[in-house]
């Protein structure tokens, strides 16, 4: 007779134990993995608004350090140059450390370049903080996103995703409100005392949400490259030339004396000779050895060619906005929020419908075809009186772009990596992204005061000595001829405007065609 007792209703197996939300830290609850996504996100967002805002204020900032447009240029390429050197770093002296330490003492420097931003009293002083800020900022997106790589599965890093995308494209949709809100306050030195500001919670959610471990079987790679400091520093210098002198290449017209052609040639001897180091070296800190993939390298171009785009439109919009239809920078600042909260508004669409877009070449031609139709929207609308139901249909189509462009590459380029390959590419990315971000800002701030002094220029000539005389005949001809000067740098504003806006168009079809026929981008 068997005797083992019953098993009654009364005394049921104990319930299993939920899975963990990260297979690699078990420790972390619901509310720290959300936290932690929130905080790589706010960690990447705190180096976009310090590339935005530059761009957003460029016309207070250059006024408040007394700086021609060719002046201001060292202090967009400075922190670019800076970043370059950061992420060509960030591998190895992660993996001396760890990307949580990595990550706390590159805000920390971001923090104090901040500061001596704001206590700049001259150009040359800007230039010296932003290189100090872009040397703590320029890695940040890097160290951020190859951490979640890191300390994940494929499958669990939608969790955090949510928070990593509300945290970088909330602070970076905020920015040109914040900017407009502190410079209206104080001056333009509190852009830089916001940054520095922003810096302090977040290095505190950093400290207390990242993961202070590393499971064994995600551990950073042993091997990320020997750390060459003078070889790093040394591209870092030539990228830095070579960057100022694409910004600046109105002075290389042909006939035309320049004094950049020799530090043309210096950059270029420069990034050659670290790039046949690199090649040559058995273990580089960015080996692009490991990085041939079709798909990875169109990605690239598209990802680069995307903020090349977005930092030509963040500088052009304020002063097409602010000098051409004459609206305050506040204004301004809200008409660009608008754009920023599209942008978030697409990337909650984005990952709720994810599963259901399939031929991402097509989502990133129509995100093209968008951003063409927002230029020619804000061309056609470059006229006196312009109100502002007119031009925010075209700034929120705009910011769609970044999840219809941005986001479908970034997805789609990094799936032919493992987790050490991943490092090197990730760094790659956001050495273009600085660059191309560099370049378009740049570009667009010369393009603009080249093209407002040639319409200017051409505006003038119509006033022949009747006209003059005419004007005179009222009794105030000083008073009158100042109206007159004020209302034709708007109207050559404004003419500048249309004709960037259009070439901003045709650039943007061309590139959404060209995305079509790429059948990597798949």
């Amino acid at each position: 007779m068997n005797s083992s007792p019953a098993i009654s209703p009364s005394h049921s197996l104990p319930a299993a134990s939920p899975a963990p939300l990260l297979a690699k830290h078990p420790e972390m609850g619901v509310a720290q993995v959300w936290l932690f996504g929130l905080a790589a996100g706010l960690v990447t967002g705190l180096d976009f608004i310090a590339s935005a805002m530059i761009g957003i204020a460029g016309a207070h900032i250059r006024g408040g350090v007394h700086a021609a447009p060719e002046e201001y240029l060292w202090a967009i390429s400075g922190y670019a140059a800076a970043a370059i050197v950061a992420n060509l770093v960030i591998g190895r002296a992660a993996h001396y450390t760890s990307y949580r330490k990595y990550t706390l003492a590159a805000l920390l420097l971001y923090f104090l370049g901040a500061l001596g931003c704001s206590q700049a009293n001259d150009i040359w002083m800007l230039v010296g903080a932003r290189i100090v800020q872009g040397l703590g900022g320029g890695g940040l997106f890097t160290a951020s996103r190859v951490l979640i790589q890191l300390v994940t599965k494929p499958t669990e890093r939608p969790r955090l995703f949510w928070g990593f995308g509300f945290g970088s494209f909330g602070l970076l949709a905020i920015a040109p409100w914040l900017s407009a809100q502190v410079v209206e306050w104080a001056s333009w030195r509190s852009i830089f005392w916001l940054q520095a500001l922003l810096t302090l919670p977040v290095f505190a959610l950093v400290f207390v949400v990242y993961p202070r471990r590393v499971g064994a079987d995600a551990a950073e790679p042993s091997r990320m490259g020997h750390l060459d400091w003078p070889a790093a520093l040394a591209l870092g210098i030539g990228s830095l030339l070579l960057m100022h002198v694409l910004q600046d290449f109105r002075y290389l017209q042909p006939g035309a004396e320049s004094s950049l052609i020799p530090i043309l040639l210096i950059g270029v001897g420069i990034v050659a000779f670290i790039a046949a180091r690199l090649h040559n070296y058995p273990d580089p800190w960015l080996d692009a050895r490991r990085l041939v993939s079709r798909r990875y390298l169109v990605g690239l171009g598209f990802y680069t060619i995307f903020y090349g785009i977005s930092g030509f439109w963040n500088t052009l919009l304020p002063s097409y906005l602010q000098a051409g239809l004459g609206f305050n920078f506040l204004t301004t600042g809200e008409l660009m929020l608008w754009g920023g909260l599209a942008t978030l508004g697409a990337l909650v669409a984005y990952n709720i419908w994810m599963p259901h877009l399939f031929r991402k070449r097509r989502v990133i031609g129509i995100g093209f075809l968008l951003l063409a139709v927002a230029c020619a929207s804000l061309s056609t609308s470059a006229m006196p009186g312009a109100s502002t139901n007119l031009l925010l249909p075209a700034i929120v189509i705009q910011g769609l772009t970044p999840v219809l462009i941005m986001l479908q590459v970034a997805t789609m380029t990094y799936l032919d990596f493992d987790n050490e390959d991943f490092a090197h590419a990730y760094q790659l990315k956001n050495i273009m992204r600085e660059l191309g971000t560099a370049f378009g800002t740049g570009m667009s701030s010369l393009m603009l005061q080249s093209g407002v002094a040639q319409a200017r220029t051409d505006l003038v000539s119509r006033f022949d000595h009747a006209t003059l005389d005419t004007l005179a005949t009222g009794g105030q001809f000083g008073q009158t001829l100042m109206q007159w000067s004020a209302e034709i740098d708007r109207q050559a504003t404004l003419i500048t405007a249309d004709h960037l806006y259009v070439g901003l168009a045709v650039f943007s079809l061309v590139a959404g065609v060209v995305a079509l026929v790429q059948r990597p981008l798949r």
